[in-house]
């Protein structure tokens, strides 16, 4: 039986997740993480993305991705295929890198684009390896408050915009939503 098709639209948001076939690593090191965020920038530039957040573990990857037009599949394709050709040569290995489909959901409201980003950013905290999201440096939690400065391929002020129309306001919603987040789930 065929895939339903993926939704795709342009002028969506997307909170996409590529896992790991197996739960095994995507990235084994910091050459693979940077070998991985800088084809991220290059595909977010060359299929004219907003990259408005992001959150890199071991064994996946979120992004929260604005597509100006409908290319979702073709970007992902882009960016995942030649990462993974590139990995296994470096690592001396066969096969599938990522888990045979990437996970896409289109953001439907202001409300649902706060909790994803909350989740993406939250992500390092519940696997345990940072203690706050914003000491994770493969995220981009600490980019989107305003505590280090983002990567080129990030749009802080696109996010920003979307969140509210006064910067300073967005980061304090994001901060309080992530904070208040993590109080209730330690609890």
């Amino acid at each position: 039986m065929p895939r339903a098709p993926r939704a795709d639209a342009a002028g969506a948001t997307h909170h996409v997740i590529a896992k790991g076939i197996g739960g095994q690593p995507i990235v084994r090191d910091d050459v693979d993480r940077e070998v991985l965020f800088t084809r991220m920038g290059r595909t977010v530039l060359r299929h004219r993305w907003s990259c408005l957040a992001y959150c890199l573990l071991d064994s996946h990857f979120h992004v929260i991705i604005g597509t100006p037009v409908a290319n979702l599949g073709l970007g992902m394709q882009w960016l995942l295929a030649p990462y993974a050709r590139e990995f296994n040569k470096r690592h001396e290995r066969q096969g599938n890198v990522f888990h045979t489909r990437f996970y896409s959901k289109q953001i439907q409201s202001e409300d649902h684009l706060l909790a994803a980003l909350v989740y993406v950013h939250l992500n390092p905290v519940r696997a345990g390896v940072a203690r706050q999201p914003e000491h994770w440096r493969w995220s981009s939690y600490a980019s989107s408050i305003g505590r280090s400065d983002p990567p080129g391929f990030l749009d802080v002020e696109a996010l920003l915009e979307l969140i509210a129309a006064e910067p300073s306001v967005a980061r304090r919603r994001l901060r309080t939503a992530a904070r208040e987040t993590l109080r209730r789930e330690l609890d």
